[in-house]
């Protein structure tokens, strides 16, 4: 999606909301939006797709007491800034981009580089620890001794002689969570003890 197409995009859904919306070449900021008046003021020339999502934010939130253009001190504001990254982020997602084309963000949507950085990469992190731990859970469900057992005999059989047994390149070669060291460990030692 083209930077654009992405304030076409923007400006449909706040047209969808209700707003009429007004093209002013000479408005002093990128663009201004009256909840009570149900009108958005923008400067095609100068608004940037995180701008117009920024409006967006405070359309879907009713925020009719902002203060200054882009007041970092009112909670309304803050929250237009956070959420409109979040948007833009869900709309680059939806359209193919990952977190390894970060900056393809950046220049498409104009976010604030540092902003979107810190705000995305809580955001990932956050999926990443709920993932794990998803995952996690199905390891210990599915992967019981019998089954770590069977790994240890077929990787053993590999071997003329064993003296010693890296056990983490064993769980690498089984693609099996370091969380199972241990268990590894006490199995490669029963069945090397009954050999």
């Amino acid at each position: 999606m083209s930077e654009q197409e992405l304030l076409d995009y923007l400006l449909k859904e706040i047209e969808k909301c209700g707003f009429e919306l007004v093209d002013v070449d000479a408005f002093p900021v990128p663009a201004a939006v009256n909840v009570d008046n149900k009108v958005m003021i923008y400067n095609s020339k100068e608004a940037s797709p995180f701008e117009i999502a920024h409006e967006l934010i405070h359309i879907i939130n009713k925020d009719n007491h902002r203060g200054d253009y882009f007041d970092a001190t009112n909670p309304q504001e803050v929250r237009a800034n956070h959420e409109a990254v979040l948007l833009l982020w869900e709309i680059f997602e939806a359209n193919g981009g990952s977190f390894d084309y970060f900056n393809v963000y950046i220049n498409i949507t104009h976010a604030p580089f540092g902003l979107a950085e810190s705000i995305i990469k809580c955001e990932y992190t956050e999926m990443h620890k709920a993932i794990n731990e998803i995952f996690e859970d199905e390891i210990h469900v599915k992967l019981n001794k019998e089954e770590m057992r069977q790994y240890i005999a077929d990787y053993i059989s590999y071997f003329d002689v064993i003296e010693t047994i890296n056990i983490y390149s064993f769980l690498d070669y089984y693609h099996i969570n370091y969380n199972y060291y241990d268990m590894a460990e006490e199995e490669f030692k029963n069945i090397l003890e009954s050999a």
